[in-house]
């Protein structure tokens, strides 16, 4: 028994494919190792909920180095994390994980076909990397993570994001989603930073901002790309959640 069936067991009783309806019979349940804070972990769970893949999550505690114990590396092992299964696959990282589910999933793609959208969206991905989630894991770790609450580090931190959301602001201006008309994995790694975002004291960042703060609306109710009446962000760990730890519960796609 690996790491994922001690943490991410799936229900055997169900089946070893999808957890209801006949859809899903092309399809194994997808174990997922991650931790509720992470923004990478979030992203996964996101294209999970679009895409219609059923899921399981386990923690992998990264605040104790887990990502560094045998266990993990027996899966990982480079210790790269988040860390995603489906029966006898394995894979590791953000990029890969999303795009095997996007590639794996029940729904239209989330990766644009036109070359000039596809590469404004792995821009707007490495300007979420590198320039927002710094930052926000800061926020994350001051206010919901501990009660430390270092205002110092919360100002700090809050005037970095400044100007990296008045460009996702100005962007959105001129369309629904960031590289244009349609859902792209750009928007799920801004709509995971920004969840995230929004249950700190940065929060007023997205509420000053109505281009973001229309377009998480937006979010909130718009159907999966896999068509069904599933909104993935339904899914997301609430702050309290994040405190103590605990992983959302089985992603479970009804109505196929």
């Amino acid at each position: 028994m690996d790491l994922f069936d001690q943490r991410a067991a799936v229900d055997e009783s169900e089946g070893q494919y999808g957890l209801s309806g006949e859809m899903k019979k092309t399809q194994y349940v997808l174990q997922l190792l991650g931790a509720p804070w992470c923004p990478d972990t979030l992203k996964c769970i996101l294209v999970a909920a679009e895409q219609g893949m059923e899921m399981t999550c386990g923690l992998l505690d990264v605040s104790e180095n887990e990502q560094d114990s045998s266990d993990y590396l027996a899966v990982s092992p480079l210790g790269v994390a988040p860390a995603l299964k489906e029966s006898d696959y394995t894979t590791a990282g953000v990029r890969a994980i999303t795009e095997f589910i996007n590639a794996r999933g029940l729904g239209n793609t989330l990766i644009p076909m036109n070359a000039v959208q596809a590469s404004d969206q792995d821009c707007w991905i490495e300007i979420a990397r590198t320039q927002a989630e710094p930052a926000i894991n800061t926020l994350v770790a001051e206010c919901v993570c501990s009660d430390s609450g270092d205002a110092g580090k919360i100002d700090e931190a809050k005037a970095a994001l400044g100007p990296v959301l008045d460009q996702v602001n100005d962007a959105l201006s001129k369309n629904d989603y960031l590289v244009g008309k349609n859902f792209s994995l750009a928007d799920i790694h801004w709509e995971a930073d920004m969840y995230l975002l929004g249950l700190t004291a940065g929060n007023d960042l997205i509420e000053s901002r109505s281009n973001i703060k229309n377009w998480m609306n937006g979010l909130q109710n718009k159907k999966s790309a896999c068509g069904q009446d599933v909104v993935a962000s339904s899914f997301l760990p609430s702050a309290a959640d994040i405190k103590a730890k605990k992983m959302p519960p089985i992603i479970k796609i009804e109505d196929f």
